[in-house]
């Protein structure tokens, strides 16, 4: 009886939907986070401080072939805005940027991550098929 129970379990599993492995963006998000820059020079004058909202981003390409142009999805009080990196940015290098606001509006939770990437010897990466095409 133990061994019907045994069958019925391994014919249940092969039944089931196998999943793909998931690719792994080939650039990596290591900071994502926004702060504010004051105007002091307004605030003797003309009263309150001005305040700039600044996205800090940086990245790294892990991929054999130089990455030259970065799409990232960054969404900040459920809002998404995608900003683009041109460059040219080699295997190991880690990217420091900084964006103005980068449509990062709110106080909100803030979450960056890569939605494709184009390199340099003509393949491309997208977050939706998660593959490198045209390799």
């Amino acid at each position: 009886m133990q061994h019907l129970f045994s069958a019925i379990a391994a014919a249940g599993a092969l039944a089931m939907p196998q999943t793909g492995i998931a690719t792994n963006a080939p650039v990596l998000v290591s900071t994502c986070s926004v702060s504010d820059l004051y105007n002091s020079a307004s605030m003797a004058e003309f009263g309150p401080p001005i305040s700039y909202r600044l996205l800090q981003l940086s990245f790294l390409n892990t991929d054999e072939s130089a990455a030259t142009q970065v799409t990232f999805d960054v969404v900040r009080d459920g809002t998404h805005t995608m900003l683009t990196d041109r460059g040219r940015f080699t295997r190991g290098v880690t990217i420091d940027r900084i964006f103005d606001g980068g449509g990062a509006r709110g106080d909100g939770r803030i979450e960056c991550s890569v939605a494709s990437i184009t390199f340099a010897d003509g393949h491309r990466w997208t977050a939706a098929a998660q593959t490198t095409a045209n390799r």
